[in-house]
């Protein structure tokens, strides 16, 4: 009897040893990936992933982490495999969003070839469009605009695209939003338009694009300040006089 309970310890001994080489080995193989695609090492990453099973998360983090360094041929390899394309990262993105913010067209691509949704939002309502108008990203730009994503969508703050460029100033930006339907007129809860933020924030460029798009150079905000009061109130001479001569009161 003590020999048979003997030899059944050591049996579940056994069993829990190789169980334990096995997860610390699978954990290891793990770190090993996300250090490849970390380092941009495409060969390295390919052979571990053809050589072995790596956990799905890995895979959807090592996703990530591939579309942040910009290498495209390890995104195109990883999207080779059963990996979620619409996971979250840590600042809510998406794959394509993050690819959309920092400008990653060819990523971009081959996003949308996979079947990235070009609709996805981030926890505060960002989209592809108005994190690449933000960081005037404009080749994604035009790939989001035949992807015929919502040039209008807002951010939970209210904000869209054209106001987002508006308010850093990327005139050519502001061109394609406008030419692609963008509302030149549209009013944040505060009454505040792209032409207002333009204006304050000293952009002539963009406010030389807003004025040629025909915006309204009179709407008031809620406090009452137009385009034309901001310019003047912040010291921008220039835009006070475009205005002006564009029949802003």
């Amino acid at each position: 009897m003590l020999r048979l309970l003997s030899y059944k310890l050591l049996r579940c001994l056994v069993v829990m040893t190789l169980f334990v080489t096995e997860s610390a080995w699978s954990q290891s193989q793990d770190a090993e990936l996300i250090n490849a695609v970390d380092k941009s090492n495409f060969s390295r990453v390919r052979t571990i992933l053809e050589s072995q099973s790596v956990d799905k998360e890995k895979l959807n983090q090592a996703l990530q982490i591939a579309v942040k360094r910009g290498n495209a041929e390890i995104v195109e390899y990883i999207l080779q495999r059963e990996v979620d394309i619409e996971q979250h990262n840590e600042n809510s993105y998406t794959a394509l969003l993050q690819a959309a913010r920092d400008g990653r067209e060819q990523i971009l691509q081959l996003l949308l070839a996979a079947g990235a949704d070009a609709h996805a939002v981030s926890d505060d309502g960002s989209t592809a469009l108005m994190l690449a108008a933000e960081k005037d990203r404009r080749k994604v730009i035009d790939l989001l605009l035949a992807a015929k994503v919502d040039v209008n969508a807002r951010r939970n703050d209210g904000m869209t695209a054209l106001l987002l460029a508006a308010q850093e100033g990327h005139k050519q930006t502001i061109q394609t939003l406008v030419n692609a339907n963008a509302n030149v007129n549209y009013q944040l809860e505060n009454g505040a338009t792209a032409l207002m933020m333009a204006a304050q924030h000293g952009n002539l460029g963009a406010t030389y694009a807003l004025v040629a798009a025909k915006a309204d150079l009179n709407l008031k905000a809620n406090n009452g300040v137009t385009a034309l009061l901001l310019a003047s109130r912040y010291g921008h001479r220039e835009i006070s006089e475009l205005l002006k001569k564009a029949g802003a009161r």
